[in-house]
């Protein structure tokens, strides 16, 4: 189909020479979101998975607002990250290998050796039970994976 109003040889609509694709930017920004992002959900998730743990223990004396909410926040956490495959596919994808992928399967090959690397974390000891916890129980794994998918979906969205 023919354009409707062909523009003259040679003109650029007014501007142009200022644009720029911004694709290294882009990908850039995208991946130092997602890297940071990505481990304050996992801190969160984890914090709150802890929670609810005292919860069948202490039962009404447990916190329940504040295990709820953390691992509510964590929630909002991963989909802001999963949602930045939107703007840089690439960030959600570098951050769902890094944080969630690698670590899983690091931890079903090298289980010893994760829980000292866990220990070795300058965090209290509380955050080293929770955060191998949430390693155990294979959840670093399934958001990795997810957070994978959601930034191929988006690349293929673009295509």
């Amino acid at each position: 189909m023919p354009e409707k109003f062909p523009s003259p040889a040679g003109w650029t609509p007014p501007g142009a020479e200022f644009r720029s694709s911004g694709g290294a930017s882009r990908t850039v920004t995208g991946m130092l979101a997602g890297l940071i992002l990505t481990p304050v959900g996992i801190a969160l998730a984890a914090r709150g998975a802890a929670g609810t743990r005292q919860w069948t223990i202490l039962g009404d004396f447990a916190d329940r607002v504040g295990s709820t909410f953390e691992i509510l926040a964590a929630a909002v956490v991963f989909l802001l990250v999963a949602a930045l495959a939107a703007y840089s596919p690439a960030g959600t994808i570098i951050a769902g290998l890094v944080w969630g992928v690698l670590p899983g399967i690091i931890h079903v090959i090298f289980p010893d050796d994760t829980f000292r690397l866990i220990g070795d974390l300058p965090v209290s000891d509380d955050m080293h039970v929770a955060l191998f916890q949430w390693l155990q129980t294979g959840f670093p794994l399934i958001v990795g994976i997810l957070l994978v998918g959601a930034g191929a979906a988006a690349t293929f969205r673009r295509r």
